[in-house]
């Protein structure tokens, strides 16, 4: 890869405890369990290293110095740690738009989801100010346009939420790439807008599309430009690990991945986002300790005295990864810690990991009496009512599982739960989560249909869920779907005695979703089934 002569960071492989920045892993994985002893002040300003930014405004010096702190806050997308430093820049120097301007890039989250009502109204609020205010440089000027594009409502308006969040991603990148066609020696705006060329490539997942990488390599190659003159930029790490943050690209972002928490040794998000590739690539490993080191760093700095989304989205990925190597001691203490969250930041990252390891450490075990008992809706640290994608997790989880168990009328209960709750993401317009939804029923309903003993209409089922799920790419809030709905059309080919057949769906979702532990073991069930037929 070009980018790999450029980087003036020493390239290592990642062993625990073979850096100053790391906990020896034993040390490391017995504070995620429960994560006892750890101080719980309140950090919500994240004072530590974040990288190297060079972000030149009129500001006065020490409104300068804020500003660049929060700007390194907000290339590692932690928003709401950055917006107190470019609040304390508006304090120091009240002629200062540029910090206006930072308090509107903390009020959109481009790659996770539509700013709420309040992060808008606040947004808007910045934009206003910073133009009331007054920038006295053009390129000033030029940055604080780019997020009056985003939160500009669009025209005509949009018919929906998601469809309103794609219009002003567009527009927002649109603007930002001429803020770099402008001034290209500018690291910041080359970062943002490959940023935006990321962000505006989710919002076309579709299940209607075939997914299309040129956005993400764009975006990759640019960034990959930079590394010579700014090898410390946060930016340039953490977009390109999202710019190849799919099994086709994921080898490109490999050395980088492995890098990055040289650049922020104590930033949660920067300690999980190389996990984005490990995942990508099968290496559970990897993904594990990074994770337990981002969900320590996430404790540490909680968010108004709450667990911070980061804490639960490393939690979400470090079962993923131990469940993937067997380790169920280590999942069932990760389940612990979820379990034992009281508070949550309201977001849907947080309302997801905590739903999807509880759904995937019982699925993944194949202990579907088990997941037919799990509680739903548990702990109440989370609205649950405002994030039906997430809770639709505990209702799959119960429904694969009492439909498995022979309990048909609880399975049908949860189907048609699941169902209720499409019915709601279809409602707000939510596209991708609805779909990703209807396949979590659909893969209920076809084994409800198996168990009822129509085969032939339960594979069909089985094989149309497994499609739509496959559709579309996998969202970054997530490692993985909480049980692949092509895993499920697998079993259910080898139940019949399918083996070949059941073989290829295996291999079918490993291209997905490489070295998944139950795929694999699939795959070797499958020959065995047929060499004892031979």
């Amino acid at each position: 890869m070009r980018y790999l002569a450029l980087l003036t960071i020493g390239i290592f492989g990642w062993t625990i405890g073979c850096t100053t920045t790391a906990e020896p892993r034993d040390q490391a994985q017995d504070s995620q369990g429960h994560m006892e002893g750890m101080d719980e002040m309140d950090h919500d300003r994240g004072e530590h290293a974040h990288g190297e930014v060079d972000f030149p405004t009129s500001c006065s010096d020490e409104a300068q110095e804020s500003i660049e702190a929060g700007l390194g806050h907000l290339h590692h997308m932690m928003y709401a740690q950055a917006r107190p430093h470019f609040q304390e820049a508006a304090q120091v120097d009240d002629e200062c738009a540029m910090a206006h301007w930072g308090i509107a890039m903390t009020a959109f989250q481009p790659l996770w989801a539509p700013s709420s009502e309040e992060d808008m109204a606040t947004g808007k609020e910045a934009v206003e100010t910073a133009l009331r205010i007054g920038a006295p440089t053009e390129r000033e000027q030029a940055y604080i346009a780019a997020v009056d594009a985003y939160f500009s409502d669009p025209d005509p308006p949009a018919k929906d939420r998601p469809a309103d969040n794609q219009a002003r991603i567009k527009a927002w990148k649109s603007a930002q790439r001429e803020v770099h066609q402008a001034y290209p020696d500018d690291v910041d705006a080359a970062a943002f807008y490959a940023l935006g060329e990321v962000a505006y490539a989710m919002t076309l997942f579709s299940p209607d599309e075939e997914r299309d990488y040129t956005r993400e390599i764009l975006a990759g190659e640019l960034l990959e430009d930079y590394f010579e003159h700014h090898p410390e930029h946060p930016g340039l790490f953490h977009y390109l690990i999202h710019a190849y943050d799919s099994t086709e690209l994921a080898p490109r972002g490999l050395e980088v991945a492995r890098q990055y928490d040289q650049l922020a040794p104590n930033v949660p998000h920067a300690l999980h986002m190389p996990s984005h590739i490990f995942v990508r690539l099968g290496l559970w490993e990897e993904t594990i300790d990074w994770n337990i080191r981002s969900a320590k760093a996430a404790k540490d700095q909680p968010l108004n005295g709450a667990h911070s989304m980061h804490y639960p989205h490393a939690l979400d990925y470090m079962m993923y990864g131990y469940l993937q190597l067997g380790d169920e001691e280590r999942a069932q203490e990760t389940l612990e810690a979820i379990l034992e969250i009281e508070q949550a930041q309201h977001h849907f990252a947080a309302a997801y990991g905590i739903a999807a390891p509880q759904a995937r450490y019982h699925l993944e075990r194949h202990q579907w009496e088990e997941a037919a008992q799990l509680q739903s809706r548990n702990p109440a640290a989370v609205d649950w009512d405002e994030f039906p994608a997430a809770d639709a997790l505990f209702h799959y989880a119960r429904g694969i599982g009492a439909a498995r168990s022979g309990d048909l009328e609880q399975a049908q209960s949860e189907a048609d739960r699941i169902d209720e709750l499409v019915q709601t993401l279809r409602e707000q317009g939510d596209n991708y989560w609805a779909s990703m939804t209807d396949a979590l029923s659909q893969a209920v309903n076809a084994w409800i249909t198996y168990e009822r003993g129509d085969t032939e209409e339960a594979l069909s089922q089985i094989r149309d869920a497994a499609d739509l799920e496959e559709a579309m790419d996998k969202h970054p809030i997530t490692p993985g779907e909480v049980f692949p709905v092509r895993e499920l059309h697998a079993e259910m080919l080898l139940l019949e005695g399918l083996a070949d057949e059941a073989k290829v769906a295996f291999e079918h979702s490993l291209e997905r979703t490489p070295n998944r532990r139950n795929a694999i073991a699939g795959v070797e069930r499958a020959d065995e089934a047929v060499a004892s037929d031979e």
